[in-house]
């Protein structure tokens, strides 16, 4: 694990806890980017990023296991406008329940104008920018996860669509297609520079966790969970479009495609409350 990183420089802290602090890089994407690169070039340790959007906070209250996790993580990003918002509402802790509200709203509206857009950084995003790295530098990425074909569609359209052409992948359903055995047999043989996994928000950060020691000594240099991002480059899912993305809307536009999220989405609720209480 590359401990050279440090987490306070250019980071935001969201509580999730009374003494507990979850550590969010707070810069640009662009300067994100840069610094993963920059962190990959350094040595041989494993960069790990966990993209967390308000759902990853709302997990981490309620499991303090999954918050030491992502306590281990190399660099959190912002993927999501809310993990923004509640920064800018939390950096006024002294005011009256009715101060936040107020401020909850004006950094609402904020969110809309695409103020804060340049900040987010989304598994999904970072995922063709990371490729686009990978066909430059000549480095291997291996997609991991997702159902079916998913992970290998997921790598060709990427390809393809963003003219990487110089991208060498491989791609695996993992499980539970694969025991863990299988999957890491593969990786170890592939010895891939930037490995996406796509088991799920928790469950992929669990995998990482369990098997970084095995990743490193595969050759891994980066590895990222990215949710559902494979289903978006496959076509099996639509991706927001841009102006929806600049406003903050993904979560809306999302559950608009498939109501079936409703349930999902009440954790977003709660973050709110959560933030705007505290």
């Amino acid at each position: 694990m590359n401990e050279n990183f440090d987490k306070k420089c250019e980071s935001m802290c969201l509580k999730i806890g009374e003494k507990v602090c979850l550590t969010i890089f707070s810069g640009s994407k662009s300067r994100l980017l840069k610094r993963l690169v920059e962190l990959v070039d350094k040595d041989d340790s494993l960069v790990w990023v966990a993209t967390v959007n308000p759902e990853f906070v709302v997990e981490a209250k309620r499991d303090q296991k999954f918050a030491k996790i992502l306590s281990e993580t190399t660099i959190n990003t912002a993927d999501g406008i809310g993990i923004i918002w509640a920064n800018e509402v939390e950096k006024n802790r002294g005011m009256s329940i009715y101060g936040r509200l107020g401020k909850g709203l004006v950094e609402g509206i904020n969110v809309l104008r695409g103020r804060y857009r340049h900040l987010v950084a989304s598994g999904s995003e970072l995922m063709v920018d990371l490729s686009k790295v990978a066909g430059e530098r000549g480095w291997k990425v291996y997609f991991l996860g997702g159902f079916g074909d998913t992970a290998e569609k997921a790598g060709e359209n990427i390809k393809d669509r963003f003219k990487i052409y110089d991208l060498r992948f491989k791609s695996s359903p993992g499980r539970p297609t694969y025991n863990d055995t299988q999957v890491l047999l593969t990786i170890h043989k592939y010895r891939p520079e930037i490995l996406f996994v796509a088991y799920g928000m928790k469950k992929q950060e669990e995998w990482i966790y369990e098997h970084r020691l095995e990743l490193e000594k595969a050759g891994v240099r980066l590895v990222m969970g990215v949710g559902r991002s494979f289903d978006y480059y496959s076509g099996k899912l639509a991706m927001a479009p841009m102006w929806v993305r600049k406003m903050g809307l993904e979560w809306l536009f999302a559950l608009v495609k498939d109501p079936k999220r409703w349930k999902r989405d009440l954790k977003l609720i709660e973050f709110v409350w959560d933030t705007l209480k505290s």
